[in-house]
């Protein structure tokens, strides 16, 4: 996404500050599983123009019955609905940021006939992995498919970079495949793959054009390219082979 930048934490954020009430009805997408996220589902118009990628934890009760529910179902989309509150409150640099949402855990899409499964559950904001806001503006021609990812390379998660309209809202998994990884020059890394993993947001980009129809699709592998945010290290970027996994979710018509 292009004016952002990171604060001192490591986050990646949009440059523009945001000041008016944000306050709505804010679903979430709800996915993970050693550690969960919630990712909005955003729309470009106010108050709901907002990428935001979450890590939580969800109070003991919550949790228990939501993985129960969970182990037993058939594996489909799940979306939490919080109580109304101002999405920029969530904004790293405009401390206090809020530390919990409580709402409605729900089997499906809320707005899509989608069942409530856990009522009153509470969700600990661990980590703002991501915050962004959505910006009108017209997709540039030879604008490049870009993702944000996060998480271990062997499980990672990608979200589709939202930087034009029309754009699509796309969640899948992926992996960093073993010996794959070059510099940015292209000469051969020896990290151990095994051992990385984002807390934080990193963009990822993707030599293809940025649409719905060449968006990453499961079981393909591709090239691409993390622009990592500075490391101690000083490697700001590699390339390898990612290997995508499985589509979480997939939203067109809202942000057309």
């Amino acid at each position: 996404m292009s004016d952002q930048q990171t604060d001192t934490t490591g986050h990646l954020v949009d440059s523009a500050h945001v000041h008016p009430d944000m306050t709505g009805s804010h679903g979430m997408l709800l996915f993970g599983d050693d550690v969960l996220y919630l990712s909005h589902l955003p729309r470009f118009h106010s108050p709901h123009n907002f990428q935001v990628v979450l890590s939580v934890r969800f109070d003991d009760d919550s949790s228990r019955a939501f993985l129960a529910f969970r182990a037993t179902g058939d594996g489909g989309l799940y979306t939490f609905l919080p109580e109304l509150f101002p999405i920029t409150e969530l904004d790293p640099r405009n401390g206090p940021r809020r530390s919990s949402l409580e709402g409605t855990i729900f089997s499906g899409h809320f707005e899509r006939e989608g069942v409530p499964i856990v009522t009153g559950a509470v969700a600990e904001v661990l980590h703002v992995v991501y915050f962004g806001e959505l910006v009108e503006r017209e997709p540039g021609p030879d604008a490049e498919l870009s993702y944000i990812c996060f998480g271990p390379a062997g499980r990672l998660r990608l979200v589709h970079d939202i930087t034009a309209r029309p754009s699509f809202d796309h969640v899948v998994t992926a992996r960093i495949v073993p010996g794959t990884l070059t510099d940015m020059s292209g000469r051969p890394l020896e990290d151990d793959v095994t051992a990385m993993s984002f807390r934080f947001a990193q963009p990822a980009e993707f030599a293809r054009r940025d649409l719905p129809e060449s968006r990453l699709t499961s079981g393909e592998i591709v090239p691409g390219t993390l622009r990592r945010t500075p490391s101690p290290s000083g490697m700001h970027g590699f390339s390898a082979q990612i290997e995508v996994a499985e589509e979480i979710w997939l939203e067109i018509d809202e942000l057309t």
